[in-house]
């Protein structure tokens, strides 16, 4: 039916119910309950003889040519708007369950492949390619459901006075996609202190300066938001930071644009053996909220020991290589 159509159906039932209630008269409220309605009063003309009956109409209200209007358009609106508003809904409920889906699928794709059962097994660094040099075996757990890319080990050819480093490209969630955009672990020999209890507070302590990475402008800039003393199962003693790098000036548009970090460091450092043992987990800013916690627990996994651990890690085999 067209709004036209519709306002004057609305229009003539309106006419019919003002027509109902002519016909319905109510009994005036001045009629006691119980007596008898007057219908009619006698008049009288020049003849006494002869009398008229007058009836008594009752007032009605008429409906108002506005009311009319409104309730045809209030009509005529419901006929045409609910179809587009029922439309509207069934859309955004679609989008929603087909949302909802493809995270479930992702999901049941990677309990398939783990089993249903979330591991911890250990990327490692260095340790039997370093065996008889002195340099001992660093590594950190990631979780079974995440996948890590690109390992690269730099192993030096005097690790004694060389630094030799490990990175690892990307960490990757099967539902959230990147969640590191690099991992950096590196062995500096000959530290200045025996222990890191030496730097004191690790609130106090300047990261980038006290573990060599002043070069790095990100590190420089970094402004530290946590810091924690750690110990492990084996009583060797850890220093734990949360950095934020916000873009350099020049690459902002604004002052208001720096605000927004590019860097989210989550570091990790100790002294053993004399050397400095560093790992740095650059998180991917846009996934942060998502990954923060588990990152956190990748970095607090962190452990150097003397003895090689068993790597139980799958994925990428490590490239060794010798730096001067």
């Amino acid at each position: 039916m067209s709004a036209v159509g519709s306002i004057a159906a609305a229009a003539g039932a309106v006419r019919a119910d003002a027509r109902g209630k002519r016909a319905r008269a109510p009994v005036p409220r001045s009629v006691r309950p119980g007596a008898r309605a007057p219908t009619a009063c006698r008049a009288s003309t020049s003849d006494a003889s002869e009398s008229v009956r007058v009836p008594i109409e009752a007032a009605v209200e008429a409906p108002t040519r506005r009311a009319v209007v409104s309730a045809s358009l209030a009509g005529a609106a419901s006929v045409l708007l609910s179809p587009a508003f029922a439309a509207l809904a069934e859309d955004e409920d679609e989008d929603e369950d087909a949302a909802q889906a493809a995270i479930e699928a992702s999901m049941k794709d990677v309990l398939k492949a783990q089993s249903g059962e979330q591991t911890y097994p250990r990327q490692t660094a260095f340790g039997a390619y370093g065996a008889g040099s002195g340099v001992m075996q660093a590594s950190f757990e990631v979780s079974s459901l995440w996948t890590v890319l690109g390992k690269r080990e730099t192993i030096a050819n005097d690790p004694s006075s060389v630094k030799s480093t490990a990175t690892w490209e990307a960490v990757v969630d099967p539902v959230n996609g990147k969640v590191a955009q690099n991992v950096y672990l590196f062995h500096s020999p000959k530290y200045a202190t025996a222990n890191i209890d030496d730097l004191g507070k690790p609130e106090n302590v300047s990261v980038a300066r006290a573990l060599g990475l002043e070069g790095d402008d990100t590190y420089r800039r970094a402004d530290m938001l946590g810091s924690a003393r750690r110990v492990a199962k084996d009583g060797q003693v850890y220093y734990d930071w949360e950095m934020v790098a916000s873009p350099p000036p020049k690459d902002c548009p604004s002052a208001v644009g720096c605000l927004y970090p590019d860097h989210i460091y989550l570091m990790s450092a100790t002294v053993r053996g004399g050397d400095l043992y560093v790992l740095s987990v650059d998180a991917f800013p846009e996934n942060w909220r998502q990954a923060g916690n588990s990152l956190r627990r990748l970095r607090g996994s962190f452990e150097v020991r003397p003895e090689d651990i068993k790597n139980e890690a799958d994925g990428v085999a490590p490239e060794a290589e010798a730096s001067a």
